[in-house]
């Protein structure tokens, strides 16, 4: 084969593969069909979502160009290299039409959960296949292949005019289009650009650069825009939230809520040893003995305490500018409402995400260490209540970070032995003894214990608890190797170490029992909108909880977002879990693979579409 053969040969699949690089753009460009979200795009979000949806499609349409042209380079064949190009990019682009099925369907592309749901016995029972739905989708496929041929042909006929030269251009077209479309998201991220937000998750696969922090240190963007929403609260998106409109008969004495969250907490910890102060106060209380978080990071844990919603819902959440419906209605009926944070509360971005609307709000603590800041923001509360608070009715979130930051004087660090004097996080293998980590663990919780019952002293004598909600919980666990599987910390699995915290629920008007059904952080935000804030809305309204109260069945549980998440089955706690490459990993409660499990797909399709139900 001499030169010249070679040279259109490849002249020939790289025009090839750039018009692939359109046509599939243009189907990513079709995924965000005619809904809220689509009704709502500007000329920003456009650009965006043009440029993100030509330059990943070409990220796709790069594979089988780049096999073909390994194909030819070994074999010298141009037929054999050509069929590989057209069969691929066919495959391919049969793969991204019926994705976008999947998407205007769930809202989620084509991942583990969907493979199982397709190919497991109970597929019949979800997907309603007839005979003509086979038919016209062999037909399709067909057609789709006899395109892709015919644009091969048509690119070998157009080859004499298409220069070296003209591939110069479109190559700068395609990386011009993903360093914009990522540049520009990064940026879009952080001043809330709503149509940028809330078009990306519908390009497949897509995860684009955010660098909050970065142009914060360039001064692009200040701290107060980092704290901040330059969005309409409720404008256009593609959520329904709440299902339906809020209806509230508001009662005129209005109750306190108090909310104190431990970040980190692992409930093995529970004990009278390690809580003295808050022990002596739980008899008070109604105690929740099964309470699962939602999630196993600060973020969409929070998040579902105050939603009612998993992260799952997060970008389309901040890029409509929504806000907590317990928030929003805390402010309408005149709460004042304070976040007592140790951590900052720029990122995690909790003053633009929950507290956006809430005057004079309170962005960080002054203190060195977490255990200073710790014991600030105990001050600073106890000196807000000074008076007995006799004027508006007050909410006040109290987060205390020591038992996640180990950061606090030596001394403190005595009560539980033998003990580590900081977190040496790379003496941390499968083999480690865990018994100094947890003890350092054990001695900032102890710290965290004798801060908030100084709290609770300062609630009573102020005389203020016949009329204040208390609820003490934790964001999520914290797991200490319990598993033997070598995990330390949080957020890396979804096992009820993890997952599990304690909650109190203090209540003068109600008697004190312990629950022992499963509940979870989602039922958080409902039972206080409906027991305290008088909504009347049924509880589906609100959220994907229940009432705390409420025994009904909690499967399954979803926790995570949108890029990696899972499902708890309440019984035997089994981990059903979509990893960030799409494939699923079912686990035993204790972190064991259970490769002989059979997923009930008819069960995971409710939950899904119960999620599914809060989009328009």
């Amino acid at each position: 084969m001499n030169n010249v053969d070679k040279k259109d040969f490849f002249k020939c699949s790289f025009l090839y593969f750039f018009i692939t690089s359109i046509v599939l753009g243009g189907i990513f460009l079709s995924y965000l069909g005619d809904g809220a979200v689509a009704q709502a795009m500007d000329s920003q979000g456009w650009a965006f979502y043009a440029t993100a949806s030509l330059s990943w499609a070409a990220v796709f349409a790069l594979v089988p160009y780049l096999i073909t042209t390994v194909v030819f380079a070994i074999t010298e064949k141009k037929r054999a290299a050509a069929a590989t190009q057209i069969s691929l990019t066919a495959l391919l682009l049969a793969y991204f039409i019926i994705n976008g099925m999947i998407y205007a369907q769930y809202r989620f592309h084509i991942n583990g959960f969907v493979l199982d749901m397709l190919f497991s016995e109970g597929a019949g029972d979800i997907f309603q296949f007839n005979a003509s739905i086979y038919i016209k989708l062999t037909m399709a496929l067909l057609v789709l292949i006899a395109a892709t041929i015919a644009v091969w042909k048509g690119c070998k006929y157009i080859i004499g005019k298409w220069h070296y030269a003209a591939a110069l251009p479109a190559s700068l077209t395609l990386v011009s289009a993903l360093l914009f479309s990522n540049g520009f998201h990064a940026y879009a991220a952080v001043v809330k650009i709503p149509s940028v937000i809330r078009s990306a998750p519908a390009v497949p696969y897509y995860f684009p650069l955010t660098a909050n922090r970065f142009l914060h240190k360039l001064g692009v963007v200040s701290k107060e825009t980092l704290t901040t929403s330059n969005l309409k609260s409720g404008a256009t998106s593609g959520l329904k939230y709440p299902a339906k409109e809020l209806v509230v008969e508001q009662d005129s004495a209005k109750k306190n809520i108090v909310m104190i969250v431990i970040d980190s907490w692992n409930s093995r910890s529970w004990s009278d040893e390690v809580f003295p102060n808050i022990r002596a106060f739980a008899p008070r209380c109604s105690y929740f003995a099964d309470h699962f978080s939602s999630s196993n990071g600060t973020t969409g844990s929070t998040f579902g305490m105050f939603f009612g919603l998993p992260s799952y819902f997060r970008n389309d959440i901040e890029g409509a500018g929504t806000q907590p419906l317990l928030v929003e209605q805390m402010l309408a009926q005149g709460y004042e409402v304070k976040a007592f944070s140790s951590a900052t509360l720029v990122y995690p971005p909790f003053a633009r995400l929950l507290f956006a609307n809430v005057p004079d709000l309170r962005i960080e603590s002054k203190g060195k260490t977490v255990y200073e800041r710790d014991c600030e923001i105990t001050d600073e509360f106890i000196s807000y209540i000074g008076d007995g608070k006799k004027g508006k009715p007050f909410y006040s979130l109290l987060f205390y970070d020591l038992a996640h930051g180990y950061e606090m004087p030596e001394e403190k660090t005595k009560t539980f032995q033998p003990s580590w004097t900081f977190a040496n996080y790379l003496a941390l293998d499968n083999n480690t003894d865990p018994t100094p980590f947890w003890n350092l663990y054990r001695n900032c919780l102890f710290q965290i214990d004798s801060l908030v019952g100084r709290v609770l002293n300062c609630l009573e004598e102020k005389n203020l608890l016949d009329n204040t909600i208390v609820m003490i919980t934790g964001d999520h666990g914290q797991e200490f190797n319990e598993n033997k599987k070598n995990f330390w910390g949080h957020n890396s699995n979804y096992s009820p170490v993890q997952l599990r915290v304690p909650l109190l629920y203090f209540d003068a008007s109600q008697a004190a029992q312990t629950y022992r059904h499963r509940t979870t952080h989602y039922d958080i935000a409902p039972t206080l909108l409906k027991g305290v804030l008088g909504v009347k809305n049924d509880v589906a309204d609100l959220g994907i909880g229940h009432m705390l109260t409420d025994s009904c069945s909690r499967d399954w549980h979803i926790v995570g977002d949108n890029t990696n998440y899972a499902f708890i089955r309440s019984g035997d706690n089994t981990i059903v879990e979509k990893k960030y490459s799409g494939y699923i990993d079912v686990y035993d409660s204790l972190m064991n693979l259970r490769d002989d499990y059979e997923i009930n797909s008819v069960e995971l399709n409710k939950a899904i579409l119960r999620l599914n139900s809060f989009y328009k």
